[in-house]
């Protein structure tokens, strides 16, 4: 299968709307997607996400339940986890064997070490099946291709709109105008109107971030990247594997806080530690503009909507619920963004990197005694535009109301409904644009939308597997995890002396074990063609 025709079949989907799912083209739309669903006992799921649970989520569960009696007879017992304690209360909760239904994992919490654990079942049955026309509707055979391990199998309920949801940083629009500065187009820019902050707005912070994710891509270099030199996120740290100029042979592995001689062996800008992340600097350089203590900070857009800080890390699909939140909350404010990704900003083709993966996703513990059950309610959730949208943006004409077929409005009690619609019911498919976007909003939307905004990286579909190395891969993350938290909230002005040292110490844990492994499994990608 060729990227350009996962990309037709997926984001052609994404850009419009798809008006075919709408509720009343199919006959089962709004009800079971199996007949037979009139006689099913009686069932709770229980399921794990995180965040805060929306208020009026028990109203719209009522909902659910009163529209699926007849049908499906399932109840919904969610538990919401602190963002920051999800990942380790979700290890914890299958360690002890506790009975649970689905749970949100990603790659970037426990996806890649439970998977191989056999943590999780294996979905594939349930998809591109007639049995369950919901599911066969909402994930082409394309999408579920493209979410499976690198054993053949699909382990998840994959969620996303758009390949990327662009990374941006919302700011005060009211504040920048309050200055007399025009529209932030440019670091330089934003950094002037950081200033202007410290110097006229005492006690409030200028960019809050979260402590756990820190600057993230902020402040990352947008120099065209190198095809032969690609990195690799093992065990929390960076490692960059330098391949042949054919891409067939792997020439080496350079782990951070490897010696300048190992560096040295890699084509510039990568052939010393400061200009292969010159970010890091940048990072430690911003830290005036963060709250003092970053680190314990778990909800930056919380903080940001309290009024304390001017602007904060997010991502575009929350610019209207955000908004809206915002001029709810503090009178006069406005919100605005800046991408800070410059050929992104200027809406270029083939910039934004991607795997065709979806980052966000459900899977379900193999100790579940309801898997077939579960991927009903999966099932019906989207087999239509009716059923869907009672999740992801609440009851219609209470929390949001419908224009045209794939266009939505915000009432004034959406604010007591703001799902996060990445953990549970994210599909291409199935976007809602909201009709009071500004043009600029619409145009960047309609730029995630198409096929031509992505491209694959080398090395893009490349997963690491641990299994052969759980010991190594355990201590290296256990100790690497919180030294990279405080690098990501520039902690750390001497940043190559400490990643000097943690590396020292890793050699004692494994590493070394460890890039010979990734350098074993990477060359048996490409040896592999690559897939």
């Amino acid at each position: 299968m060729t990227i350009r025709r996962l990309m037709t079949a997926l984001m052609t989907a994404a850009l419009a709307g798809t008006t075919a799912a709408c509720a009343g083209d199919d006959p089962a739309a709004s009800g079971s997607a199996d007949a037979s669903g009139k006689d099913l006992p009686p069932v709770t799921l229980k399921g794990m996400l995180f965040g805060d649970q929306p208020k009026d989520l028990p109203l719209v569960l009522e909902e659910f339940e009163k529209r699926t009696k007849d049908t499906l007879n399932t109840k919904l017992s969610i538990e919401w986890n602190p963002v920051s304690d999800h990942k380790q209360k979700v290890k914890l909760m299958m360690a002890a064997g506790e009975e649970m239904d689905f749970v949100f994992d990603a790659e970037f919490m426990n996806l890649k070490e439970l998977v191989p654990q056999g943590a999780y079942a294996p979905l594939d049955q349930y998809y591109n099946n007639d049995a369950y026309p919901g599911l066969k509707r909402a994930f082409s055979p394309e999408f579920v291709e493209a979410n499976k391990r690198s054993d053949g199998h699909i382990y998840t309920i994959p969620f996303t709109q758009y390949f990327y949801d662009i990374q941006v940083i919302y700011l005060r629009k009211d504040l920048r105008e309050k200055y007399g500065m025009p529209p932030i187009s440019s670091y330089e820019d934003l950094q002037k109107f950081y200033e202007r902050v410290l110097a006229d707005e005492k006690g409030m912070t200028p960019l809050a971030l979260r402590g756990v994710s820190g600057y993230q891509d902020i402040l990352a270099s947008d120099e065209p990247e190198s095809r032969t030199v690609r990195p690799i996120l093992v065990s929390g740290i960076p490692y960059l594997v330098h391949l042949s100029d054919d891409l067939q042979t792997v020439k080496n592995v350079v782990i951070a806080g490897d010696p300048a001689s190992e560096w040295a062996k890699l084509p510039a800008p990568f052939s010393t530690m400061k200009t292969a992340f010159p970010q890091y600097d940048k990072w430690a350089m911003w830290r005036k503009y963060l709250e003092k203590d970053v680190l314990s900070q778990k909800d930056q857009k919380a903080f940001f909507m309290s009024g304390k800080a001017a602007s904060y890390h997010g991502t575009l699909s929350s610019y209207a619920a955000d908004r809206k939140k915002l001029q709810d909350t503090l009178a006069g404010a406005d919100l605005e963004f800046f991408i800070f990704r410059k050929n992104m900003r200027e809406m270029k083709p083939q910039s934004i990197g991607t795997n065709y993966k979806s980052n966000n996703s459900i899977a379900i513990p193999v100790t579940s005694e309801n898997i077939d059950r579960t991927m009903k309610f999966f099932d019906w959730l989207f087999a239509s535009r009716e059923n869907h949208d009672l999740f992801e943006h609440g009851i219609p004409g209470k929390h949001w109301e419908a224009v045209g077929d794939t266009g939505i409005k915000l009432l004034s009690e959406s604010k007591n409904y703001t799902f996060p619609g990445y953990e549970l019911t994210w599909n291409p498919t199935l976007i809602r644009m909201n009709t009071e976007l500004d043009d600029t909003a619409k145009r960047y939307f309609e730029y995630s939308a198409k096929a031509d905004s992505y491209y694959a990286p080398v090395l893009a579909k490349f997963t690491f597997d641990n299994s052969g190395v759980k010991g190594e891969f355990a201590n290296i993350a256990s100790k690497a995890e919180p030294f990279v938290q405080q690098l990501k909230t520039g902690q750390f002005p001497d940043w190559e002396d400490q990643f000097t040292r943690l590396n020292g110490e890793l050699k004692a844990l494994g590493l070394d074990k460890l890039r010979a492994e990734v350098q074993k499994q990477v060359q048996a990608y490409l040896d592999g063609g690559g897939k």
